[in-house]
């Protein structure tokens, strides 16, 4: 019997292949990996009724705690291990694959799309991309090396913005009890704020223990594409500099003001409680600009061929400059 990995695509149930419904249907037993990323435009049952087969939720716990379940069923009937995009581009699944391998059972790859093809529709070319990086909600930067490094070589860089479809509050972990949060999904004004807040650390790190070094990205001078909805008849891409594609976002000096007036007046809450409110706000905001999740990011690199920063340049958002620092700081011609 096999265990068959297939990709579902980016967007809906329409997007799997031939091979790969062909491969589902011949299943005795069906698995969604469910936290590396979603379906953002199906659920379960559209999945399931176009299969023609029960669909079993494969969480984190599942795949990493029980994988051994999933490759015992391979003895009894084929088994399909479904994940949205490629199924090889997380670590978790290449794992299944080798200790599937390991117990002797036979395993089939179906591939498909994913953000790492869909990348082109930018404009930038695929061989033009150094290291993916994924930004997580944790205040950690160990990412911002890898940036650093592709900008090094020219290299552009494709950034995910973090998911948090399962995740449990610290007092919940603390008290045992198995609730989980409404799902996350780190978006473009987010990420652009972690991606400048640990460049300006990062430069003045370094300044405090030698010369000061210039940032390793610019709000003003780092030309990005945002990549939102890929694959969708909604997709969105909207090109600019960092801080032109941030202020998108942002709230006008009139709804500042107001919302700040709004704040100060209810002096019955609490800081938590107005934190949390200004944080929906920047989310409906982020939605009103760039749609709904998923979004990612992408950080040019200076080896930008004149062609790319042209056919990129389609996308660029109202008042952008992009064509100036293409041409000033990337050293683009017109």
């Amino acid at each position: 019997m096999v265990l068959y990995i297939i990709g579902l695509g980016l967007a809906d149930e329409k997007d799997i292949t031939l091979r790969g419904l062909e491969a589902i249907r011949s299943s005795s037993r069906v698995y969604l990996e469910a936290y590396t990323s979603i379906l953002m435009l199906s659920n379960t049952s559209a999945l399931e009724k176009l299969w023609g087969k029960p669909v079993i939720m494969a969480h984190r716990e599942t795949v990493e705690l029980e994988a051994d379940d999933i490759i015992r069923d391979c003895k009894d009937g084929n088994v399909s291990f479904c994940v949205v995009g490629d199924p090889l581009s997380a670590t978790t699944h290449t794992d299944l694959i080798l200790r599937a391998k390991a117990s002797g059972a036979t395993v089939r790859v179906v591939h498909n799309a994913s953000i790492m093809t869909a990348i082109a529709s930018s404009g930038l070319q695929p061989y033009n991309f150094g290291q993916t990086v994924s930004v997580p909600f944790a205040q950690v930067d160990s990412w911002l090396p890898r940036i650093a490094e592709n900008l090094q070589h020219g290299m552009h860089t494709l950034v995910l913005g973090d998911i948090k479809v399962r995740e449990q509050s610290e007092e919940d972990m603390a008290r045992g009890i198995q609730r989980y949060q409404p799902p996350r999904y780190m978006l473009i004004p987010q990420l652009i704020e972690k991606l400048l807040s640990a460049s300006e650390a990062h430069s003045q790190g370094l300044a405090k223990s030698s010369l000061p070094v210039a940032p390793i990205l610019s709000a003003q001078n780092t030309l990005a594409v945002a990549l939102c909805r890929m694959g969708a008849e909604s997709e969105g891409i909207y090109a600019g500099t960092l801080a032109e594609l941030h202020a998108l976002a942002a709230a006008t000096p009139e709804e500042a003001r107001a919302e700040e007036e709004a704040d100060d007046a209810d002096e019955l809450a609490s800081e938590a409680e107005l934190d949390k409110r200004r944080a929906q706000r920047a989310e409906e905001r982020a939605h009103t600009a760039f749609g709904a999740p998923l979004h990612s990011l992408v950080i040019v690199g200076s080896r930008i061929h004149d062609m790319e920063a042209r056919y990129a340049g389609q996308y660029k958002v109202t008042g952008s400059r992009w064509d100036d620092v293409a041409r000033e700081v990337y050293g683009c011609r017109d």
